[in-house]
């Protein structure tokens, strides 16, 4: 039986802002840490925050950089983990089984947003093996439309090279976060989105996150990885730089 996630309240854990500061600052010194955009993020209300994933860095990074708490949906297996379980669990994450159709989760979310929180989810569902944006799920487009709240595409870049996949030493890198225009899922339809709908709104999410992952590299003169649109189907060789995670 899973326990209940941190309530809403109006005040916020003092740890949770001491481990904001401390993601900027170890970022500062791991190489460089840049925010831009955060006034695309509403000040009052719900919203739900999208941004890329290629690290487990990227909670703390991207909260880092918002001007407001945010709640944050993370696979359960984290939970399990000894200490960390606790600790992510009063800096305001919730578990979600990624494996299934995981109602609780999606009621929890919709509520939240509801209550006027920030709430951030991962589109792609799980870390890049290489950095390349990753075909994208249904659920922040059905979440956000169900709770009638914008969703902010954001992009994050080089957290996998301050924290790489396997390791849990910090290396040199230069962290970059970036947040877009607000997405309003009303202009996708009214009442609850179809499929079709749902899709189209994903689309566009991705669409934008992929804009601001370009325009990061351009800054730093390099070129943005190609997105990958589809996952390898059953049985199908998967392409190269994917993996299991």
């Amino acid at each position: 039986m899973r326990k209940a996630p941190e309530p809403v309240r109006r005040w916020t854990w003092p740890h949770y802002w001491l481990g904001a500061w401390l993601t900027r600052t170890l970022c500062r010194l791991a190489g460089g840490y840049s925010a831009h955009g955060a006034e695309n993020v509403p000040r009052t209300g719900g919203a739900l925050i999208c941004p890329n994933h290629i690290s487990y860095l990227d909670p703390p990074a991207v909260g880092g950089a918002l001007p407001r708490r945010t709640y944050f949906m993370a696979k359960q297996e984290l939970f399990r983990v000894p200490l960390l379980g606790s600790v992510i669990r009063k800096c305001y994450a919730f578990p979600v089984d990624r494996e299934s159709s995981d109602r609780e989760a999606i009621r929890h979310a919709i509520a939240l947003l509801k209550q006027g929180q920030l709430l951030m989810i991962f589109p792609e569902g799980q870390r890049s093996p290489d950095g390349s944006l990753q075909p994208a799920g249904v659920g922040p487009a059905l979440v956000g439309s169900r709770a009638g709240v914008p969703l902010v595409p954001a992009a994050v870049k080089e957290t996998d090279k301050v924290l790489p996949r396997g390791s849990f030493s910090i290396h040199r890198g230069r962290v970059q976060v970036d947040f877009g225009p607000p997405i309003d899922p009303a202009a996708f339809g009214e009442g609850r989105l179809d499929k079709g709908q749902l899709q189209a709104l994903t689309e566009t999410l991705m669409q934008a996150i992929e804009r601001l992952q370009k325009a990061q590299y351009e800054r730093v003169g390099e070129v943005a990885p190609p997105r990958v649109k589809e996952r390898p189907h059953a049985g199908q060789a998967s392409p190269p730089g994917s993996g299991s995670q």
